[in-house]
């Protein structure tokens, strides 16, 4: 819930709204901010929650757990992707900022967008698929992780109990990896034609 309340309270600091955190630097909802902070939600209040049971049980072995390499390969991959993603769309903005899509006071930015073509003539009017499979797959991931997290719980009475975070299935790590290496890709195309002025501004246009 900390981690929440910041979030929400730094969106409204910034003059974002209750979403801010998830909105990116061309003021539109961002599927790769969204994926950082979904993880971010889980797993920090997840080591955070096992060190403090374990802090109050017995404050010498508060940090004796291990976080599974399956898991590290997720955030690693999470992470991986969003700077991926980031240099990609900061080299966009700035030599093709004619055709990037952006919203301002003029142009709400809107959920819509996490699936939606960034760029182009087709920019707010099309779906992205590679956008669409990888929202998916992140989102079932994360909830398969907490109910394994809260199966594993119930199952030691305690979670001071805990020796080991859940871990993964390999293969759902390379499936993984595989989703955002296709998401990544997807945003490598230049498309062409200026953004439709009804539905979204282009960058250049945001920035005057």
């Amino acid at each position: 819930m900390v981690l929440i309340a910041a979030a929400v309270a730094l969106g409204y600091a910034l003059g974002r709204g209750f979403f801010g955190v998830l909105i990116d630097t061309r003021g539109r909802y961002s599927l790769t901010q969204l994926q950082i902070v979904l993880w971010t939600l889980v797993v920090i209040p997840l080591i955070s929650g096992v060190f403090w049971a374990r802090l109050f049980d017995d404050a010498a072995t508060a940090l004796s757990f291990a976080i599974p390499g399956e898991l590290l390969g997720v955030l690693g991959i999470s992470v991986g992707s969003t700077v991926a993603a980031t240099v990609v769309k900061a080299h966009k903005d700035e030599h093709r900022s004619e055709f990037i899509a952006a919203s301002d006071s003029t142009h709400q930015p809107s959920f819509k967008q996490v699936f939606a073509v960034e760029e182009g003539e087709f920019a707010d009017r099309a779906i992205d698929v590679t956008k669409f499979q990888n929202f998916w797959f992140t989102l079932i991931l994360i909830a398969a992780y907490i109910g394994l997290c809260v199966a594993r719980f119930n199952e030691l009475g305690s979670i001071s109990k805990l020796t080991t975070l859940p871990g993964f299935d390999a293969n759902f790590v390379t499936l993984l990896g595989i989703s955002h290496a296709g998401y990544i890709a997807g945003k490598l195309p230049d498309r062409g034609g200026n953004p439709n002025a009804e539905t979204a501004h282009p960058l250049s246009e945001r920035q005057l």
